[in-house]
């Protein structure tokens, strides 16, 4: 790794802060992901950020900052409104997504800009999640304008009435482009209706495939299961989040 990751606390919450070699020694200003399960998040970066930074030297992919946010309870912050558990271990859903995203465009975003260089243009900021954070990414687009990218990793679109909600619900964010990435073999093995994920990954791809634009939405599919290929997954949707448009 040429960059440095760095640790920060805003509202009691852990932040990790990828930034890019020449940071200190520029007056560049960067565009910035916002991610999610931000601890995992840092794990996989370490993982693929030698490919990202020869894409950052070649120039295919565009220098970012990458903020990771650490959920201080994810079931309930990366849902967008309270929902029965699926199963016993888990506690149910309390649906403070709105209070999360707002977290995110307030107090988060205002701390980023104040005290990094980065840009405060919407195109310039995009945000990403896997699984709920997936989910909490999409549903970001009905709440605010904030985002111009969004990569969502096996988004959990089963969850209690989200079809509905994405195929009715006005569009707060209007232009904006967004890469689903799917597992065929999600939900292989459960009886609850996570058993049905690929079928819930497909139909929302057509739903935003006819709100957004073809041109706007893309799926990618591979043969594996939910919490399988991560790293991958996560390569190709920062891929997608830092490449010139």
């Amino acid at each position: 790794m040429k960059g440095s990751i760095l640790t920060r606390t805003v509202d009691n919450r852990e932040i990790y802060i990828y930034l890019p070699k020449g940071y200190d020694t520029s007056d560049k200003t960067y565009p910035v992901v916002y991610a999610h399960d931000g601890d995992k998040l840092m794990r996989f970066l370490k993982g693929i950020i030698d490919e990202i930074e020869e894409g950052f030297t070649s120039g295919n992919l565009e220098e970012h900052i990458i903020v990771g946010i650490t959920p201080l309870d994810r079931l309930n912050e990366y849902t967008p409104w309270a929902a029965k558990s699926n199963h016993e271990r888990f506690h149910d859903f309390e649906g403070q997504g709105d209070d999360y995203l707002e977290f995110l465009s307030g107090d988060l975003q205002d701390y980023i800009e104040r005290e990094f260089r980065v840009s405060s243009r919407k195109e310039d900021r995009k945000i990403m999640g896997h699984s709920l954070g997936a989910l909490i990414s999409i549903y970001s687009a009905f709440k605010n304008n904030h985002y111009g990218k969004i990569a969502s990793i096996c988004a959990s679109q089963w969850y209690h009435n989200w079809i509905q909600f994405i195929r009715e619900e006005d569009l707060i964010n209007e232009n904006f482009k967004l890469m689903m990435i799917a597992g065929k073999k999600e939900g292989n093995g459960k009886i609850t209706i996570q058993k049905d994920t690929p079928k819930f990954s497909a139909m929302s791809y057509e739903i935003m495939r006819e709100r957004i634009g073809e041109e706007n939405v893309e799926l990618v599919w591979d043969e594996y299961d939910h919490h399988e290929n991560l790293l991958n997954r996560h390569r190709i949707a920062l891929a997608f989040l830092l490449r010139k448009d």
